[in-house]
């Protein structure tokens, strides 16, 4: 497979590549597959885009489902569905709908309808792109997870096994089925489940 490396400003039509990069502006009106797609610049596909790997320091927008095995942001991502092994954010991820992954790690922020996975961390901290997140609240309709570490974060539901719900987190509904924190500093209306306060 060829790579593809973009520097300037123009449209690709999608395909199938070793490794995309993109250091200029890019549109893509196509499906994309690839290995790496490594985004420093500005892109936006219009198609379904499906990586092993995607790196996103610039800005992205994707009209389509992202599917990737490791998926980092340290740049903004617009994004209608992102499927992943795991999902690294220390940048800006806003998601019209669900967000699946094994592995949350977000020291950004992640605004998205659903977070789904097996261990979800979301602790804002500010990225490349400080001002931009210094007091950004990550907002999720439904977080669903094993284990759900939590600060920051405004959100409807937070249902799992092992929670902790750290300061500035604003929750409607926890539901709990095994040991859960709340911090002094956070706000949870309800508490359902059968768990154990530590």
């Amino acid at each position: 497979m060829q790579n593809f490396s973009f520097n300037g400003k123009g449209t690709m039509n999608g395909g199938e590549y070793s490794t995309v990069i993109i250091d200029g502006i890019a549109e893509c009106t196509g499906g994309l597959k690839a290995e790496h797609l490594d985004i420093d610049g500005i892109f936006k596909c219009a198609g379904a885009v499906k990586a092993d790997v995607i790196e996103c320091d610039g800005v992205a927008e994707f009209s389509s489902e992202v599917t990737a095995k490791k998926f980092s942001v340290d740049g903004v991502v617009k994004m209608k569905r992102l499927g992943a092994d795991e999902i690294n954010c220390d940048g800006l991820i806003k998601a019209e709908g669900e967000v699946s992954a094994d592995i949350v790690r977000v020291d950004g922020c992640i605004n998205a309808k659903e977070i789904v996975g097996d261990h979800i961390s979301i602790n804002p901290r500010s990225g490349k792109i400080t001002g931009l997140l210094t007091r950004k609240t990550s907002c999720i309709d439904l977080i669903e997870a094993t284990t759900i570490h939590l600060r920051g974060v405004s959100a409807q539901t937070v249902s799992g096994k092992d929670i902790t719900i750290g300061p500035h987190c604003k929750i409607k509904t926890v539901d709990c089925n095994g040991t859960l924190s709340i911090d002094k500093k956070a706000k949870v209306e309800n508490i359902t489940g059968e768990y154990s306060l530590k």
